[in-house]
């Protein structure tokens, strides 16, 4: 019987580790508003520009005043619709395998090392990399 036991209840948290979102980090999760210089906000991101360009890039910020996007899936899904070009600069440049929300560190790291495309690509490259600088902030405390 408590071997049983024992079984079911290691298979429930297994379960519930895989059930858990990419977060699994409540505390890194979007918890209160980013207002720059109030309480314990770390950084000064421009919100504005952001919300600017799409509804789906609303920041807030998580536990610890780091900024994060509000709904983070859908500021990815919207990164890759409007700024394709920047992220395909950065792909092909880099010989980097498509841009996923598992693999988004190399993205960052050389977004804005690019030197071939246009100035509008390299521009988007830019912002996709501040964009993972942001988008990060709700999977890792680093």
């Amino acid at each position: 019987m408590r071997r049983s036991l024992a079984l079911i209840l290691s298979l429930t948290f297994v379960l519930v580790l895989v059930g858990c979102d990419r977060q699994g980090n409540d505390a890194l999760a979007y918890s209160q508003e980013y207002v720059v210089g109030q309480g314990n906000i770390k950084g000064s991101v421009d919100t504005q520009k952001y919300l600017d360009i799409s509804e789906d890039f609303a920041i807030g910020a998580n536990q610890y005043g780091y900024a994060v996007f509000k709904s983070p899936d859908k500021a990815f899904e919207k990164l890759t619709e409007l700024y394709a070009d920047g992220v395909e600069l950065i792909q092909t440049e880099f010989d980097l395998e498509k841009l996923t929300e598992k693999n988004y560190g190399s993205y960052k790291t050389y977004g804005w090392q690019v030197t071939t495309g246009t100035e509008e690509q390299r521009e988007q490259a830019r912002f996709v990399t501040g964009f993972l600088d942001i988008y990060g902030n709700s999977f890792s405390k680093d």
